[in-house]
């Protein structure tokens, strides 16, 4: 799962820096192929992830759904050929195998650089993926978003709950998680006004963001 943490963690922490942002993809993604024990696959995985970083920051700025098209494609890619990166003798696998982290017993390191860089595709990019369904949906469902601003920052804790959530089993709490949701957002979409607008913004916005941190579930 190497190509797939470094895929991920390139785009999150690419779309989260302001400046330097392709130096900083560069140095993250390298940093987690050597590091997590790819090896020789480097040679090629990182060229190609910085690629699609590169496709996706000029797609992001232009709203234009291509580089989330490529991201997505290239992504399940590397997952179908990820039985042949076998990642051995990681430079970090010593300092890994010893941290004093319970939770990590039994997790393997490539695995553990997949969470990583899940979590930081669900911090800002995934924002993007879920602005382009709601333009999708309409311009005018959009539009509701000056409004009902604390989707930006309550999105990404949402993603991160939500994923966490599902990766460790706690179903009972995911779906407490989403009932609340559902009780602190009636009291704005009650107001809404006849063409439902607001109501639309809030449902389309919630699955699309609950989505794209389930969809990464089933890879742990």
């Amino acid at each position: 799962m190497t190509p797939v943490a470094a895929l991920l963690a390139g785009v999150g922490v690419a779309h989260l820096a302001q400046r330097w942002r392709h130096l900083v993809a560069v140095a993250v993604v390298v940093a987690v192929c050597v590091l997590a024990g790819a090896e020789w696959h480097t040679v090629w995985i990182a060229p190609v992830c910085l690629l699609v970083v590169v496709v996706w920051l000029d797609a992001a700025a232009h709203d234009s759904r291509a580089g989330t098209i490529l991201l997505a494609l290239v992504a399940i890619a590397f997952v179908i050929a990820s039985p042949a990166f076998d990642a051995t003798d990681a430079p970090l696998q010593d300092w890994y195998d010893d941290l004093p982290v319970s939770g990590l017993a039994g997790v393997p390191l490539d695995h553990a650089a997949l969470g990583l860089g899940v979590l930081l595709f669900l911090t800002s990019a995934a924002n993007v993926v879920v602005r382009q369904a709601l333009t999708a949906t309409g311009p005018h469902v959009l539009e509701e978003e000056r409004s009902l601003r604390g989707g930006r920052l309550l999105g990404p804790m949402e993603r991160w709950l939500v994923f966490a959530f599902a990766v460790s089993g706690h179903l009972g709490a995911l779906g407490a998680l989403v009932a609340a949701k559902g009780i602190l957002r009636f009291p704005e979409i009650s107001q809404d006004s006849k063409d439902g607008m607001r109501a639309e913004y809030v449902l389309v916005g919630s699955f699309v963001s609950w989505t794209l941190a389930l969809l990464f579930v089933p890879l742990f």
